[in-house]
């Protein structure tokens, strides 16, 4: 699958996520020592940060298509060219919207999208296409915004690939020849998707309050690729101004095809934007070439630029995007160079494609902006954020690719990441106890090595064990672990995939209050806007009053919007106690829940203080530019200064 294929469309406007807050501090989850306020909106562990009646909503608005991408390698962006061209983007018609969720409050940088259709219509409400964009959790976060971040409050964007699945072509799409030749040329019958969100607004600024910027791309899907990424070769950031403090092109998918001499590089998710609406107001001279020599530099506290002459490089062409302040929006970012020379195609084959800008401190240099993962090489877990119950066993699929061709026989590694400490009670941490991750660590049973088959893809089988509440008033633990080929790249270095593995728990067949008292409770506190607008879930008569309506929702399939919790954080087994006390309601009774397993919680090996590994402290500070809380966002003024 890849987006940068031939036909593509570009989309652009705006998305809402209209996510709850209260969750976002663990402290949050231990009933026991919840308050009133902690509900209220405002800043900080003792409030509900900056929307805490949020419902969790993901929807599409003011978005349209802006441009098409022809096999020829020609665009299309005016309304004459193609009936599609300009229509609008939106989400579901007659059902509830989709729903955008965090796995867990250990786990907040891999936020998914449940549930999300997506529509393309014409103007008096003609279906063009539609479909159901397939469950998928966003990576690849980098900085985007140079300046304005205190106006929004998130300079970050990511990035969520997928496929959309459940495809009904609408009688109007016939008229559109980009649509008929996509739909030609696409397998399986679904699309591969990417989006791009930034410039997302916490504040109450400039009428935009849970609005932010999306950039899409819908392209072929071709079967046996992976679902949750592209298989496309990948650019990262090498160079950090001296008045930045991030490092900016951070990751970068490109696609070689030498059939079409062509090169499609997407800069949609990582160009640098002047404000949370996708302006691009600087004028630096930016171009593609493909380096002669082998380059493995990255950001450190000693080197923070490299260099390269012109002789040990072939230059592909100069990104043009100064003309228009509003490139970003019409372009999606994406910038492809077709016919291309047979040397260049040639040296593409097996050598590092890189950004690089004319150096002004460097006479006679270009400095390297952004540059191709060593060796060509890219290892990704495709699902790679999972939800799993004691005694359930799954697969998680690898893909390796090297030159953008799947790599056979590739070793993978694969480790636990080293058990995070509780944080005990303090000034900065007043609230309660806030327990670590990674541990126990015979939770979960994986193999340490695989190896990629023929077709550059492996399995890695994965079981969830018994576990007994190690973070006490949170179900479950959160698992982080690392893959890695041989070759670490350290502009990216390994990545990770994240398991939330629920605690052991028995079903009840007739439960009373008492034994889901805890549960109900917790949601209650955490999600205010079931309990206001709905029932409160913490008062077993309002449940009994709402029962069917409660029923329902209880009972939803974990792929269905109206499934409950929204954030599909329960076990099967407490679920389905749940369900059966809503059917058969006891408010008293002896409870039969087993609440002495808490007392077999296995001890955090890490004690208080052990400082973080790099992937640690590297999520420690982008779960705080997530949230807000950071407070280093220093404008840019000049990204390009001294190059």
């Amino acid at each position: 699958m890849s987006y940068l294929h031939a036909p593509r469309l570009i989309f652009t406007g705006d998305f809402l996520s209209d996510v709850s807050t209260v969750n976002n501090d663990p402290a949050h989850y231990n009933n026991n020592t919840f308050q009133p306020n902690f509900q209220e909106p405002g800043q900080g562990a003792t409030n509900g940060w900056w929307n805490p009646e949020g419902g969790a909503v993901f929807d599409f608005q003011n978005c349209s298509v802006k441009q098409l991408f022809l096999p020829d390698g020609t665009t299309q962006a005016s309304p004459s060219d193609d009936i599609i061209i300009g229509q609008a983007v939106v989400g579901a018609e007659g059902r509830p919207t989709g729903k955008m969720v965090d796995l867990d409050p250990d786990a907040q940088t891999y936020s998914a999208l449940w549930c999300v259709q997506i529509r393309i219509c014409t103007a008096n409400g003609d279906l063009l296409f539609k479909g159901d964009i397939a469950t998928t959790s966003f990576r690849d976060l980098q900085p985007r915004q140079l300046a304005g971040a205190k106006r929004n409050g998130q300079p970050l964007g990511a990035t969520w690939t997928s496929v959309i699945t459940n495809i009904t072509w609408g009688e109007a799409a016939e008229k559109s020849a980009f649509l008929r030749t996509l739909r030609a040329t696409t397998q399986g019958n679904m699309l591969a998707i990417n989006m791009n969100p930034f410039g997302y607004y916490y504040n109450h600024n400039d009428g935009r309050f849970s609005l932010g910027r999306i950039i899409g791309s819908i392209g072929p899907y071709f079967e046996g690729e992976p679902l949750t990424f592209s298989p496309s070769r990948r650019l990262y950031g090498i160079y950090q101004a001296p008045n930045a403090q991030r490092t900016y092109f951070s990751i970068s998918n490109f696609l070689v095809e030498q059939d079409q001499k062509r090169v499609s590089v997407d800069f949609g998710a990582s160009m640098p934007v002047s404000d949370p609406l996708g302006t691009v107001t600087y004028n630096q001279d930016l171009r593609l070439a493909v380096s002669k020599v082998p380059q493995a530099g990255f950001i450190s506290e000693y080197t923070q630029a490299y260099y390269i002459l012109p002789e040990d490089m072939v230059e592909i062409g100069a990104m043009n995007y100064q003309s228009d302040p509003n490139w970003l929006n019409q372009t999606g970012g994406i910038v492809s160079f077709s016919d291309l020379p047979d040397e260049t195609m040639d040296t593409l084959r097996s050598n590092q494609l890189l950004l690089v800008a004319p150096s002004d401190s460097v006479p006679g240099h270009f400095v390297i902006i952004a540059r191709e993962a060593i060796d060509g090489l890219v290892a990704r877990a495709d699902n790679f954020v999972l939800r799993l119950d004691c005694g359930e066993a799954l697969k998680v699929d690898f893909y390796a690719y090297r030159w953008g061709v799947p790599l056979p026989n590739e070793t993978i590694s694969i480790s636990l990441q080293p058990p995070t400490p509780d944080t005990p009670l303090s000034a900065s941490n007043p609230i309660s106890v806030v327990y670590g991750n990674n541990f126990p660590a015979d939770g979960l049973a994986f193999q340490g090595q695989i190896t990629t088959d023929g077709q550059g893809k492996a399995q890695m089988p994965l079981t969830g064990n018994a576990i007994h509440s190690p973070r006490v008033y949170i179900d479950g633990q959160i698992y982080s672990i690392n893959y890695q080929t041989a070759t670490v790249d350290p502009a990216f270095g390994p990545e990770n995939l994240v398991v939330h593995l629920r605690d052991y728990f028995q079903a009840l067949p007739n439960p009373v209050w008492d034994d889901i008292s805890e549960i109900m409770t917790q949601y209650s506190n955490l999600y205010p806007i079931m309990s206001k607008y709905v029932a409160n879930l913490a008062d077993p008569y309002a449940l009994i009053e709402k029962k069917h309506i409660m029923l329902f929702a209880f009972s939803r399939d974990i792929n269905d919007t109206m499934h409950m919790p929204v954030t599909r954080d329960l076990s099967d087994a407490k679920r389905n106690t749940i369900l059966n006390w809503l059917n058969n309601p006891q408010i008293t009774g002896s409870p039969t829940v087993q609440k002495g397993l808490s007392q077999l919680a296995a001890t955090n090996p890490a004690v208080p203080g052990t400082a973080p590994t790099k992937k640690q402290a590297e999520y420690i500070e982008a779960v705080k530019q997530k949230n807000g809380s950071f407070p280093g966002f220093r404008d840019v003024l000049n990204l390009f200064e001294n190059l």
